[in-house]
């Protein structure tokens, strides 16, 4: 399911707006311009404005910055505390990823220090909703640069600390223990905010899931990194005809051991048929041909597809195994056992 909403594209970069941050935004424009609560105002609202604004700048960023090494950027997302550059591929060299991580709180201090003397030395000659305006800008800036410079993925701070951490060990241990010590951050500011302040509890667990989500992502790119579909996919594919009934392939299933299998007719692919798809009909149902149960709207892969891409098809699409088609013609087949074998396979060689 998608949760953001593309808003623009700029530097040939989608822009995405997380549904929390549209519905917080929306409501903060509701809540101002009825007056629904004391003290939030049009102002509040257009300070709002001026947060996303940033929030964009700083990615943007990022993504310029990131551009200029040859890194491909997939999407840039915003969310209510800040945003995310999706990137095709992580940068190795220590050095590029620590000019990349700290490219978007660079451009929060320099927002900060070209409005800060506008407030300070103009601010009194301004009315004073802009006077007020100017000051929380700077705050936002410096508070946004902060917080992204904390040693914790998803901040920029992680990736900073990454890279240190990289120039002194192989770049997945060093994701690991970068995203180690972003946790263990993560659960002293959640016992704080049992203390002082509930939000940063929301902030910890953020921080705890985003270092969770950034060390697996890695993991797997990085294991996975060269090797394409046709060096781990299965060549010697069973197949069975769409005349075939729902019993017959159940016990193929059973005795084979495989959960899927590719259907045809005529020697042509027509779908493919999974244990999931048959295992529930009736026993009176069973004598009739797969073809009835199968499915036709097929997702595929071809043999030089990186094997990354591959698993990212079979997790958003949701299934087991995906065939491996080459002008047309099937070569194979390949699953996720075959891309979690692969990656336990060169995981024992990075850890050794």
């Amino acid at each position: 399911m998608k949760y953001s909403l593309k808003i623009f594209t700029i530097f040939g970069i989608p822009v995405e707006l997380h549904f929390s941050f549209l519905l917080l935004m929306l409501a903060i424009y509701v809540v101002a311009l009825f007056g629904l609560i004391p003290g939030i105002d049009v102002i509040i609202a257009i300070l709002i404005t001026l947060l996303f604004i940033t929030v964009v700048l700083h990615e943007l960023t990022h993504s310029y910055v990131a551009k200029s090494y040859g890194v491909e950027i997939e999407r840039i997302v915003l969310l209510p505390i800040g945003g995310i550059s999706a990137m095709k591929n992580l940068p190795k060299d220590p050095h590029q990823e620590l000019r990349i991580a700290i490219a978007g709180p660079f451009i929060n201090l320099v927002l900060a220090a070209v409005f800060y003397p506008v407030y300070l030395f103009y601010g009194s000659f301004l009315p004073e909703s802009i006077n007020f305006l100017l000051y929380n800008f700077v705050l936002l800036n410096l508070l946004l640069g902060a917080f992204n410079m904390l040693p914790a993925f998803p901040m920029d701070g992680g990736r900073v600390l990454r890279a240190f951490l990289a120039e002194r060990m192989n770049f997945v241990r060093a994701t690991e223990l970068a995203a180690s010590i972003g946790k263990q951050l993560a659960i002293i500011m959640a016992i704080i905010g049992i203390f002082f302040n509930p939000f940063l509890i929301l902030i910890g667990i953020f921080v705890y899931l985003g270092a969770d989500q950034e060390s697996r992502m890695v993991m797997i790119n990085t294991l996975l990194e060269g090797i394409h579909v046709k060096d781990i996919m299965t060549t010697e594919v069973k197949t069975v005809k769409t005349t075939e009934t729902v019993s017959d392939v159940l016990k193929l299933m059973f005795k084979h051991r495989h959960m899927g299998y590719p259907v045809y007719q005529d020697g042509n692919l027509q779908g493919i048929v999974t244990f999931h798809d048959l295992s529930d009909i009736p026993q009176e149902q069973r004598d009739l041909p797969v073809e009835n149960f199968m499915t036709r709207d097929l997702v595929v892969t071809s043999p030089e597809e990186e094997v990354s891409a591959t698993l990212e098809k079979l997790n958003m699409n949701n299934v087991g195994r995906l065939p491996v088609l080459q002008n047309g013609r099937l070569v194979g087949i390949i699953s996720k056992t075959d891309v979690i074998k692969a990656l336990e396979i060169r995981k024992t060689r990075f850890t050794n």
